[in-house]
């Protein structure tokens, strides 16, 4: 309560406003006279999702809890994270019924999260793409109570599919979810060290749900891997019996982030709690399921938000690229130094090799951000059938993702150094 209270005093501007007037002044000086409308380049940028787009810029720019603080406890960066996200979901810029009906409504939120706070941004992937759109794509009218939380983060989930030995090559999972007939239960185990799901967004503090990927044994069958909902936390946030959550501390950045790394000793679930659109563990053990093909392809179908998982990745990257391209451009059109005159009154964007530093990267930001829109239209024609934008197949779809994903997450990696 003490943090929050605290963002809310925060002032807005915390330079003088006579700095900020020069500083304008510098940049409208540097282009008086665009070639073109900034506001029709934003709209053909946007693409989609104006509105969205445009009452996400405006709130973000004026709220005073996105307001950037430095040099603050591990644990208050945390909780800043969670409360940010709350914000957002409180004004419903976010829901994960949007996949339902608007997925590049999903896409153009993580853009504009990402440029105020990746860590906040990252939790929201997991919280709506990886854990919510898995249930709700998944899940069946028996998951709608967690569906229903997920919007007001009442639940709160995680994505347990990475292991310590099997970050690449998920289908060799090790944890095993074991039906016990007399009961009409689950049994999820973490056979070895290498079993456990590791690097865990929202696992260390925030989470009280987890779809668990895991080797789904039948009467001594093992039918390939499976989600399943389990209750980590209870309502007061302590671990659950039969978890073992490890807090993965600091690292180099993103620190609002709270990753863990959680292993299982015979935890019960109820059967109801197996993800079941496309198969299903009937009362006393048979197995029914609606995937053709072997134990990989039902792994490829449970695994299938990973792949918005890639646009949504490659949204925050360019909104990274963006910040980072606004922040220099503007920096080196207000940074003066000696020019033609002998006084320091020239913006270093006036020198050939700032241009060459700054200009190709401006440009393959553009490009990229064409491309990403495309992909993501392409995204929801495949999603949802009505939306007549392209015919795709699911192989174009998933090249196009793992290609975005990689190129965008290059370039705003360098822009960021």
């Amino acid at each position: 309560m003490a943090l929050v209270q605290r963002l809310h005093s925060i002032r807005l501007n915390t330079l003088p406003i006579r700095f900020l007037s020069e500083q304008a002044k510098l940049r409208e000086a540097w282009n008086p006279n665009p070639s073109f409308d900034p506001k029709v380049m934003t709209h053909f940028l946007d693409d989609q999702n104006h509105d969205l787009h445009a009452r996400m810029r405006e709130f973000l720019s004026t709220d005073k809890f996105f307001v950037p603080e430095y040099d603050i406890p591990l644990a208050d960066e945390r909780e800043i994270a969670l409360q940010r996200l709350k914000q957002l979901c409180d004004n419903k810029f976010i829901s994960v019924h949007f996949f339902s009906t608007n997925p590049t409504a999903v896409f153009a939120a993580h853009e504009n999260a990402s440029i105020v706070d990746g860590a906040m941004a990252t939790k929201m992937t997991v919280q709506f793409n990886l854990f919510g759109g898995t249930v709700l794509k998944l899940g069946t009218g028996r998951h709608k109570e967690i569906l229903d939380g997920i919007d007001s983060l009442t639940n709160i989930g995680c994505f347990g599919l990475s292991e310590l030995g099997y970050g690449n090559n998920a289908v060799e999972m090790e944890t095993t979810a074991t039906y016990d007939a007399e009961t009409d239960e689950f049994v999820i185990n973490t056979p070895s060290v290498k079993g456990q799901k590791y690097w865990i967004t929202n696992g260390a503090i925030h989470a009280n749900y987890m779809v668990v990927f895991a080797q789904l044994y039948t009467g001594g069958v093992n039918n390939g891997i499976h989600g399943v909902l389990v209750r980590i936390r209870d309502d007061e946030g302590n671990t659950m019996p039969g978890l073992t959550i490890h807090d993965m501390g600091i690292k180099m950045g993103l620190n609002g982030i709270d990753n863990a790394k959680i292993s299982f000793d015979n935890v019960r679930v109820p059967r109801e709690n197996l993800l079941n659109k496309e198969s299903e563990v009937h009362e006393g053990g048979e197995y029914t399921t609606k995937i053709s093909g072997n134990n990989r392809a039902r792994f490829l179908k449970v695994a299938d938000q990973l792949l918005s998982g890639r646009i949504c990745i490659a949204s925050m990257s360019q909104g990274a690229s963006k910040a980072c391209m606004a922040i220099a451009l503007r920096y080196s059109a207000t940074r003066l130094t000696a020019g033609p005159t002998g006084k320091s009154d020239f913006p270093i964007l006036g020198y050939q090799l700032q241009q060459h530093a700054l200009i190709p990267l401006l440009a393959k930001t553009y490009i990229y951000d064409i491309a990403l829109k495309g992909i993501q239209a392409m995204y929801a024609k495949f999603t949802v059938p009505d939306r007549d934008i392209y015919t795709v197949s699911h192989r174009e779809i998933v090249m196009m993702c793992c290609a975005i994903k990689a190129i965008t997450d290059g370039t705003s990696t360098l822009l960021l150094r």
